[in-house]
């Protein structure tokens, strides 16, 4: 009877260990946990800008963002796990405001180069097509901050620069 009754503990303390552990790789498992999402960051941008200048959204897991991802930016899509862009869908303005966040902090610098990279497209598309854009492009920033990536072309990169990483820095809410 005592040997039973220590069998029966054991396996109710293992059974304990086991969940607790369980519960402790779960929680752990999801590396954006406490980030800000990269399409709430683009909303809250857009609502600074100037009326008119930022009118679309795509996210992460939206057909028209996933398609476009891999010609758009030149990273691998496996090397995000969020993203969202924002811009005009007239294409009367350069303004784009590109927010990804990688699942590895030694992807940032290739993420970040490919930014920098298709700020080069941007202004070789709008010299030919609506120069008065170009000088927007020219004081077009990317934003590093923990595993974000943002590039930002707008009227207003100060205050929008403030905004993004203040909602970063909140995180998630």
């Amino acid at each position: 009877m005592k040997h039973m009754k220590q069998k029966k503990s054991i396996f109710i303390i293992l059974l304990l260990c086991m969940l607790l552990l369980q519960g402790i790789l779960m929680t752990g498992c999801d590396s954006k946990n406490n980030d800000a999402a990269c399409i709430d960051i683009v909303k809250a941008c857009s609502n600074i800008a100037k009326n008119g200048s930022f009118d679309t959204y795509a996210g992460y897991g939206e057909e028209i963002y996933d398609d476009s991802f891999d010609g758009m930016y030149g990273v691998q899509y496996d090397m995000i796990n969020d993203g969202a862009i924002c811009y005009t869908a007239s294409g009367g303005g350069a303004d784009e405001i590109s927010v990804l966040h990688l699942k590895e902090q030694g992807d940032i610098s290739l993420a970040k180069q490919k930014m920098e990279d298709r700020i080069a497209t941007r202004r070789n598309t709008f010299e030919g097509y609506m120069p008065e854009e170009v000088s927007k492009i020219d004081e077009a920033r990317v934003i590093v901050q923990g595993n974000f990536i943002v590039l930002l072309i707008s009227d207003d990169n100060d205050a929008m620069e403030t905004e993004i990483r203040r909602i970063i820095s909140e995180g998630k809410k």
